[in-house]
């Protein structure tokens, strides 16, 4: 601790500080947005009061630290300072790492990226693991990584230490973790590719042996720990990730969301990377390959939350793109640099004047519609951002989407072919990117310019409430089922896939013909057997705000549908 006072000035600290308090300032809006589906499961598994026999998945770890948050934050809507809390910390390690590994000024831009990015801002406020919580143990792993590595003697021992527990309680957090740790160890073979032995080869794979079989048998022992966690239960969970029925085309719809959010800045920049900064970014570009084809090809996600468990992507792409952008910027390749930082803005400036122009809004299904909207470039139409995790749902623009990923592919590519181009190229990347990221965020905290479904469900929530005639609810979505649940008036959810057996559905529809909740993100197809459904009963309930509406339905003696 007193190397690292000596290590940071005043007035880094003073930086630090600064940075921490704009990365909470921003999410702060965020932290009572609606707890949605499996976000609202969370404090009701974990709450000991309510004496679950239903337990997270997972290792023990993560549980431990959201029961253990429970009893600070209160087990509610204040759960979303668990993963802002671990956000925080993030930045700081984030920084911390690029500071010794590549200086101040790499430091600030990565802890900037961080702070900006809008994936960065929704898994700060997701409650979960993937997004703020595992990437604190990565960090830490690398912390203790890279320290060990220049150090010697007692001091390298405690690194070696750090290291080895940060890996240790990452993997008790979720056994993918090991992809983490995969990174770490397969840079440390890469670096001795050129001189090791047979014999050091034999020892290390004995090491990595041993590291598998200790990890498993610390997982069986923790059963005994934490009686709240069966691996058999586990197990079970995880069986059905590796069952290959796999829907490819879910599997790449999940990962294009993925990507929007990350934006076309973090995905693009990277590929600025030099040969040089290659080899000091291999633990990180390890991490991404590893976790790609473990997320998208070994294992089957697409009946999951992929684009929560892509969340592993941000800390990796911050640090490379800060790196890149460093080196760039240090380039005296091109001159008149504010003259590409105002040609950029006047670029966003016009994407922003295009998406205030009136779009239509498709329904979730049939997915063609969506295709065949893109394929005629009839692209002023709402994307809807929503998941099993949270948000509640958001739109945006598929027309600034699309513009702004093709202007930036564009500079990307300009930039690849062209190298001498690379600086003209990132300083007109640098406002779209700003600007693409602030409209998501700002679309999912706020939803000023398309609706905003949690500014609706507090009024239509207090109407069922207030309203004695109305005994149970069924919610479209579960949009606002946990505060239907808090009401005490959550009959069960509604869910519109096609890929649900439709004749169960409808006798579903049949026998509770009651109230309904529909908060219409995303919408609901017309000529879907739903839609004939709603529209048939009384309309008790009717509130807008922009594109999003609230509704509640009477569905008390309408008749029998059939298919």
């Amino acid at each position: 601790m007193e190397k690292i006072k000596n290590f940071f000035t005043t007035r880094e600290w003073a930086i630090v500080g600064l940075l921490v308090i704009v990365f909470v300032a921003i999410r702060l809006p965020g932290v009572h947005l609606p707890l949605h589906q499996d976000e609202y499961k969370w404090p009701m598994i974990v709450n000991p009061a309510l004496g679950s026999e239903v337990s997270i998945p997972h290792p023990p770890l993560s549980q431990f630290i959201y029961r253990t948050a429970g009893y600070i934050v209160g087990f509610n809507v204040n759960f979303r300072f668990v993963p802002l809390f671990f956000g925080a910390l993030n930045l700081v390690l984030l920084y911390y790492f690029l500071r010794i590994r590549f200086g101040k000024r790499v430091a600030i831009i990565g802890a900037l990226l961080f702070t900006f990015s809008y994936f960065s801002i929704l898994a700060s406020l997701m409650i979960d693991t993937d997004g703020q919580i595992m990437p604190f143990f990565l960090l830490l792993s690398l912390i203790g990584y890279h320290k060990a590595r220049l150090s010697s003697g007692r001091e390298m021992y405690i690194w070696l230490g750090v290291m080895t527990l940060a890996m240790i309680l990452g993997f008790f957090i979720k056994v993918s973790f090991i992809l983490a740790i995969g990174a770490i160890v397969a840079d440390f073979l890469w670096e001795k590719k050129s001189y090791i032995t047979k014999a050091d080869l034999i020892k290390y794979l004995g090491y990595i042996l041993g590291g598998i079989i200790g990890l498993t048998l610390l997982l069986v022992i923790s059963q005994y720990v934490f009686s709240f966690f069966s691996l058999e239960k586990a197990f079970v969970y995880w069986k059905h990730f590796a069952e290959l029925n796999r829907n490819w085309f879910q599997t790449g719809i999940q990962v294009v969301k993925a990507l929007f959010y990350t934006s076309p800045f973090l995905i693009g920049v990277p590929f600025f990377l030099s040969r040089n900064n290659t080899r000091e970014l291999k633990p990180f570009l390890f991490f991404i390959l590893f976790g790609m084809v473990f997320y998208t090809i070994i294992f089957d996600f697409s009946i999951g939350a992929l684009d929560r468990y892509l969340q592993f992507l941000i800390v990796p792409l911050c640090a490379i793109s800060a790196v890149v952008i460093d080196s760039v910027l240090r380039s005296d390749n091109a001159k008149r640099n504010k003259e590409y930082l105002l040609l950029g803005t006047a670029v966003s400036l016009v994407m922003i004047l295009l998406i205030s122009i009136p779009h239509f809004v498709p329904s979730l299904h049939p997915k063609s519609e969506w295709v065949s909207r893109v394929l005629s470039l009839r692209w002023n139409f709402l994307y809807p951002f929503s998941g099993g995790s949270g948000p509640l749902g958001f739109y945006v623009s598929f027309l600034f989407i699309g513009l702004s990923w093709i202007i930036s592919i564009v500079l990307i590519v300009m930039g690849i072919v062209k190298p001498h181009l690379r600086k003209r190229a990132l300083l007109i990347l640098i406002p779209i990117g700003l600007v693409y990221n602030g409209i998501f965020a700002e679309e999912y905290l706020f939803g000023k310019m398309y609706g905003s479904a949690p500014r609706l469900l507090t009024p239509v929530v207090e109407y069922i409430k207030n309203n004695p005639e109305i005994q149970y609810v069924t919610v479209y979505n579960d949009n606002g089922g946990a505060e239907i649940q808090a009401i005490g008036k959550y009959r069960k959810r509604l869910y519109t896939d096609p890929a649900f057996d439709i004749n169960d559905k409808i006798k579903t529809l049949n026998t509770y013909k009651e109230y309904y909740l529909e908060i219409n993100i995303p919408r609901i197809d017309p000529n879907s057997i739903y839609r004939k459904y709603l529209d048939s009963c009384n309309t008790v309930y009717n509130q807008t705000d922009r594109y999003v509406s609230a509704k509640v339905y009477d569905c008390r003696g309408v008749k029998d549908i059939t298919e």
